[in-house]
């Protein structure tokens, strides 16, 4: 790999991950000061992007994890190994710790999460690409098991999420009543893994993946639509209770809530869709100035996502906008984005790193830094 082209695979990550944030920030957004009705075509194209962006999130950790074990990975150094895994390890208990205490003021909390989602991950980073696919599998088939044996067996409810820190109650949330429940949410992560140890400097899998994503989210859509709009919805009203009709809705739809096979399907199509236009722009323009404030966005998408759920989700609230029409809604999103956008730019021109970025890596490689300061200077 020649070091032309990693800036360039490097700059295209970092531009789906300022895609993702941005798409996260309207959804929430959204959920959040959203309440007038709007219009039928515009609720409809912001409801495409609910679950689609947290999900390219994910996969892009995943991708990032594989990129970063690389060297080792491919080495074969066990050593090496094991100091990357112990750096992903420190990371998973700084983003969930992070991520309940963020929870607090922000309910809709995704870096506790992600935490979970790196703890599993730091145990699969030499993993054969067959296994791990065969565990997204795994995990993508697990939540309908869980959905309709909790409820029914066990009195758990789906949807009654909790802010409370209690063992058992953490461990519903992340495992099943949360808003994103590590199955199936963590095979998100183990594809961005088998994705990111492919050669992205390549065009012709730049192609392929456009391809195969819009195959992907065209297929499970068509799906979707065939088993609920056409027959068991139909069928269901006539001949089976009400229960039995929502049972089918949930199981076969493609909304985020709850995350069925059918929305992984669709996430995971729409993710590859937008890290191949991400890596063909980076490749082209990635040198540009007019792209480099997305890429310098993309870099500091903690701290963005920390910001969004404090001051820009307080803002509002300070001025008193009151009930806001679902176009204010998405003009907000974009403009408090904006504002982010230029912040990170002009932090990155005197800065390596965003400053909760920076925080991560200095807490999660303290005895490096322990070791760097004990050595004597040249």
């Amino acid at each position: 790999m020649t070091g032309a082209t990693a800036p360039q695979r490097l700059a295209g990550i970092d531009l789906a991950r300022a895609v993702a944030i941005f798409g996260m920030i309207t959804v929430n957004f959204r959920a959040v000061f959203t309440e007038e009705e709007a219009p039928e075509w515009l609720l409809r194209a912001a409801e495409q992007i609910d679950g689609r962006a947290a999900a390219l999130f994910v996969v892009l950790a995943g991708i990032g994890l594989s990129l970063l074990t690389r060297r080792a990975r491919q080495a074969g150094d066990p050593a090496a190994l094991r100091a990357d895994r112990m750096m992903v390890l420190r990371r998973a208990l700084f983003l969930f710790a992070a991520g309940l205490a963020f929870r607090e003021v922000w309910r809709f909390d995704i870096l506790h999460f992600y935490g979970v989602y790196l703890l599993a991950a730091a145990f699969l980073l030499d993993v054969r690409e067959r296994w791990l696919a065969l565990l997204a599998a795994a995990l993508t088939l697990a939540l309908p098991l869980l959905y309709f044996i909790l409820p029914a067996q066990f009195g758990i409810p789906f949807w009654d999420t909790t802010d409370s820190l209690w063992p058992d109650q953490v461990a519903l949330d992340l495992f099943f009543q949360g808003y994103h429940p590590v199955a199936p949410w963590l095979a998100f992560l183990i594809v961005g893994m088998i994705l990111g140890r492919a050669d992205l400097a390549d065009p012709r899998l730049r192609r392929r993946w456009l391809v195969a994503g819009l195959v992907l989210v065209a297929i499970a859509e068509a799906l979707a639509k065939g088993l609920l709009d056409l027959g068991l919805l139909k069928l269901g009203f006539e001949v089976a209770p009400r229960a039995t009709v929502e049972a089918a809705a949930d199981l076969f739809g493609t909304d985020p809530y709850p995350p069925m096979p059918l929305f992984v399907l669709v996430g995971l199509g729409w993710a590859l869709v937008v890290v191949s236009l991400c890596l063909v722009i980076a490749a082209r323009w990635g040198e540009r100035r007019w792209l480099a404030p997305l890429i310098h966005a993309g870099q500091l998408a903690l701290t963005i996502y920390i910001l969004h759920g404090t001051i820009g989700a307080w803002l509002p609230l300070a001025f008193d906008f009151g009930e806001m029409s679902l176009t204010w809604a998405l003009a907000y999103s974009a403009l408090f984005y904006a504002a982010c956008i230029l912040l990170a730019t002009l932090w990155r021109r005197r800065f390596a790193r965003g400053p909760l970025e920076a925080l991560m890596r200095w807490l999660t490689r303290w005895r490096q830094w322990r070791r760097d300061a004990a050595e004597p200077a040249e």
